[in-house]
């Protein structure tokens, strides 16, 4: 379910496949809590699975739609570029495709019986082949069959009567003889080409005579772009929509009428009843929306509005005096900037605590079996006196918890506000989310350093250098206490700007070394080198805010950051991140309200050790060639 959750989310960036996929897999969901016993619980997963399946389906409609105006659009532009359509393919549904597959072949079979009716009707004898003469008796015959049918077709069946022409068309001229009177074989297909534009002649022929038979009979009608086309009067058309939580109607949904909107408020009600507590909370059972047309809806464009009005109530007089005698254009985008992404958190393993917390046991280092294993010597073994083998009494585990903690948002809006100004509205939640971040990013890497050992460096040269000594110093020794192999991988939190103080300073460096375009994955490849993985914090050592009138901030004297083994800490997420409105007495009484966002979320200590190191760095540019690195002042020679 939270996968389907997650994917839910991100809808808009699926491909269509993932979208078919998504939608079967909520239905197999469905099915599986439909075929389990039918709990509260699970009837309410499966209404909240219809609503996301809605959901989905929308999309896909959306993105049918959306295919088929881009390929129409295609079209447009390809006959005003080139004066010729663009081949498109036009979906037709199956059971369409079948009727236009069997229409032809229905009408074919039509034709060819009734054709045949005719022929053998008005069939004639040839006679005596030597005298090459028509049968006039047969003419006669087939001429009044054609008058009797095409009376028909005027009083009659109209389809019918022209079948039935077209056919003693054909047998009158099946009959006659095409040049001198004297009879010929002709081809079959012959006959069949001059069979088929015969019977087109004579149904047009056909068509006109009724026409013109059904418009002496009938008043007159003028013709189509000649006829008075009635006004269509602007109206503004009014949409009802359902609202969450009533039984039988999905959130969103169309209510048809007001007999509806009672039904649901009813059964809204119902629900109501079994719910205890609540001040001043509001439950939308419907929303009315209306829609207006284009010539009733006003914008910031003031000259169009002018006319808009004009149009309905005549003409107003607008007096504008002094400065630029025009209103200003209204910007309403709101600048921002921020970023709510969670590096820390996504570094560390990551598992669900959706019960407040975690039970383990903690870890044993391998410092503390130094007693378990001693040298039992041959001399030792002849005359062993009173010494014995070394061994080591294991203690029992230890029990240890780490619990989740709600890292909470709160901002009150006003209803006024929030209905004229959303984009403001916006960019207050956005930020609201990026100090969210900045909060649980550094509540993260207080538990962190309350499970680390704090110790600290001091600076040699310029920390371009100094800090990948550091890194070096420090991961080594790490790995020698726990007997690490040396391509162990090891992380190291450390503020985002390091980069640039190492690239700062590296810049510094003498003239010729090359380092003005130091990169950033230059710097990770230096550090690589040491089997650490680096991850940049935003929340760690941040600078306070520019005074102004004062020196520009110079990079920090020192920062601290945090070295330890893969998996020593675990991220605790206690579930999915939470947002709602609040509502009581006192916020209805403000038209207001307010939002608010929660995540339940810790660390979990679960590895041996980790290091909190403080460092002492200076951005000087200062090499180990420049520097007595002895702790006295500058070296007058080197000596290698």
């Amino acid at each position: 379910m939270d996968s389907i959750k997650s994917q839910l989310d991100q809808l808009a960036e699926l491909g269509d496949e993932a979208i078919t996929e998504l939608a079967d897999n909520m239905v197999a969901e469905f099915d599986r809590y439909a075929s389990e016993e039918q709990t509260s619980d699970n009837v309410a997963a499966m209404t909240e699975l219809a609503d996301m399946l809605d959901t989905v389906r929308g999309e896909m409609t959306r993105r049918e739609t959306m295919a088929v105006e881009l390929t129409q659009q295609a079209a447009e532009a390809a006959m005003r570029v080139k004066g010729e359509d663009m081949p498109s393919e036009e979906v037709v549904p199956a059971e369409e495709a079948e009727d236009a597959e069997k229409a032809p072949m229905a009408d074919k079979a039509k034709e060819d019986e009734m054709t045949k009716y005719s022929v053998n009707e008005a069939s004639i004898e040839p006679g005596d082949e030597s005298e090459g003469l028509v049968d006039e008796e047969a003419v006669a015959e087939a001429s009044v069959e054609t008058d009797e049918l095409a009376e028909a077709s005027n009083s009659g069946d109209p389809e019918d009567g022209e079948a039935e022409v077209e056919a003693a068309d054909d047998a009158v001229v099946a009959s006659a003889d095409p040049e001198d009177g004297e009879a010929e074989d002709v081809p079959a297909e012959a006959e069949a080409s001059t069979e088929e534009t015969t019977q087109e002649i004579a149904s047009e022929e056909a068509q006109e005579e009724a026409t013109v038979t059904a418009a002496s009979d009938g008043a007159f009608e003028a013709p189509a772009d000649r006829r008075p086309v009635a006004e269509e009067v602007a109206f503004a058309s009014v949409a009802i929509t359902a609202g969450a939580d009533i039984p039988g109607y999905t959130a969103g949904s169309t209510i048809k009428d007001l007999h509806g909107v009672a039904e649901a408020m009813e059964k809204r009600l119902h629900s109501l009843r079994r719910v205890n507590g609540g001040d001043g909370e509001q439950h939308i059972v419907a929303s009315f929306s209306t829609s207006y047309p284009e010539d009733r809806v006003l914008t910031t464009d003031a000259e169009s509005n002018l006319l808009k009005i004009q149009n309905v109530v005549g003409p107003e007089a607008l007096v504008a005096t002094g400065g630029h005698a025009t209103p200003f254009q209204v910007k309403y985008d709101v600048f921002g900037l921020g970023t709510n992404v969670r590096p820390v958190r996504d570094s560390l393993p990551r598992f669900q605590a959706d019960r407040g917390g975690i039970r383990f046991v903690v870890p044993p280092v391998l410092s503390s079996y130094a007693n378990a294993v001693g040298i039992w010597s041959n001399a030792t073994d002849i005359t062993p006196s009173s010494d014995t083998k070394q061994s080591l009494t294991v203690s029992a585990a230890t029990e240890t918890t780490a619990n989740t903690d709600a890292v909470t948002l709160q901002m009150q809006f006003g209803n006024l506000f929030t209905r004229a100004y959303p984009e403001l509205l916006a960019r207050h939640n956005e930020l609201g989310l990026i100090q969210h971040a900045r909060e649980a990013e550094q509540q993260l890497m207080t538990a962190i350093g309350t499970g680390s050992t704090a110790v600290t460096t001091t600076n040699l040269i310029g920390f371009g250098r100094d800090f990948l000594v550091q890194v070096r110093r420090a991961s080594a020794a790490y790995r020698s206490r726990h007997r690490l192999a040396p391509d162990t991988a090891l992380k190291a939190i450390v503020p985002v700007w390091v980069y640039d103080a190492m690239s700062a300073d590296l810049v510094l460096n003498m003239p010729g070394d090359g380092n003005l375009g130091l990169s950033r994955s230059e710097i990770d490849g230096f550090v690589a080198q040491a089997n650490v993985e680096l991850i940049p914090s935003l929340d760690l050592g941040v600078y306070g805010a520019q005074s102004g009138s004062a020196a520009l901030n110079e990079f920090a004297d020192s920062f601290t950051w945090y070295l330890f083994a893969e998996g020593t800490f675990l991220f605790l997420d206690g579930g999915t991140l939470d947002l709602g409105i609040i509502r009581d007495s006192t916020l209805v009484g403000t038209n207001d309200y307010k939002m608010f966002v929660e995540t339940f979320e810790g660390i979990a200590k679960v590895g041996v050790e980790s290091l909190a190191i403080t460092s002492t760095i200076s951005v000087n540019g200062a090499a180990a060639a420049l520097r007595d690195t002895t702790g006295g002042t500058a070296a007058a020679t080197i000596e290698l």
